[in-house]
Order: C-alpha cells, then structure tokens, then sequence
C-alpha cells in the first residue's frame, strides 16, 4: 500500500496562504497522524507538491500561488518524512526510490502525472496497486491525481477527513465518480485499525 499526499502545502492550508481553502488547516491533525503512522509502519509517502513559475498556465486562473522558493510552496511541517527525495518538473535520472520514506513529485499543472518523470516513479511502485490518498484541493488535484492513478490500473482509498474543497458541489461529484471507477472511502481511524483491509 502506498500512500499519496496531495499538495499539503502552505498556501493551501494555512489561512494566510495564497489559496487557502477554507477550513484547511482542521485537516492538519489528521495529516500529521498519516504521514506518522506510515513512517512507523515503513510505508512510502508519495507527495505532489505545486512548484510554479511565473507564466505557469493554472495561475491565470486561481493567481499566484506555491511559487518556487517561496514560503508558501513548502509543504506543512506535519507531512514530511525525514528521508526524502524531491523529483523536479524536468527529465532526471532516478535513484532507487524505495530507499526513502517520501518521494516529492514537483509540477506546474494540476495532475502530478504533468511532471515528465512521474511514469518512471509510478513503475519503481508497480507492486503496489493500492494508493490511499488525501490532501487538496479535492475536487481539483485530488481529482487530477486519482483520475491518473485509476488510468494506470491504480485502486483508491480516499481518507475523506483529510480532504478539503474549494467548491463542495464540485467535490461530491468527484465522491460519485470515484464511486463509479471503484474507488472507497475511508477516515483516518478505519485506517488505523484496519489497514490490512486496504491491500
């Protein structure tokens, strides 16, 4: 089982970020008990993380935001694991990446499958075909990375109370499609006490 971290970055989760989602922060608790409780029962944490640039697409439409190098574009403390590897928005070589506790996909585009590396990170998991996911935005980049996930024969448990929406219309029709592709809902304590349920 491999766990996916959505974008938990400061600007989306912080109520002084550059697109809070309201009420973000309440989901900062269950955050921390996740990436814990994986990095206590060696499980890999794969994360995107937005790193946009001036000219990016998205930020005609939502503003600037998680600007490299910027404090917002760190991730919350509570989702970072000690060992781990950011791969960036460009063609590198990999390493061996079962090595670390969290691999950090950057991108400049809603869907973490935009980074041009991110078939090659999917193939060093291709043993573990079920992801539990959670983070933000849900309707947006939740939606965007489960969508690519199920493409690649993925299944999704998504941890419905460490989720947050910009527009909860739009997040329950996501919930729906979810459904329909055979995806399951799950809290942070059902994980917890019954992990094993999720392979």
């Amino acid at each position: 089982m491999l766990f996916w971290d959505v974008d938990t970055q400061v600007d989306f989760l912080s109520p002084g970020g550059r697109l809070y989602v309201p009420g973000g922060e309440k989901i900062i608790p269950n955050l921390r008990r996740l990436t814990a409780w994986a990095g206590e029962h060696h499980l890999t944490v794969i994360s995107s993380a937005d790193a946009h640039r001036p000219g990016d697409p998205e930020l005609q439409v939502y503003g600037e935001h998680c600007m490299i190098g910027t404090p917002g574009q760190q991730k919350v403390e509570e989702t970072l694991l000690l060992r781990r590897f950011i791969v960036p928005n460009r063609v590198i070589e990999l390493p061996d990446l079962t090595k670390f506790q969290q691999v950090i996909i950057e991108k400049q585009a809603f869907d973490f499958a935009s980074n041009p590396n991110s078939e090659k990170v999917l193939r060093q998991f291709a043993s573990e075909s079920a992801i539990t996911m959670y983070g933000v935005v849900t309707e947006i980049c939740v939606a965007a990375a489960a969508r690519s996930l199920i493409a690649a024969g993925r299944r999704i448990h998504l941890v419905q109370d460490a989720v947050a929406a910009l527009d909860p219309a739009k997040a329950e029709a996501f919930f729906a499609e979810l459904m329909r592709c055979g995806g399951t809902f799950v809290t942070v304590e059902e994980l917890i006490a019954s992990s094993h349920l999720l392979a």
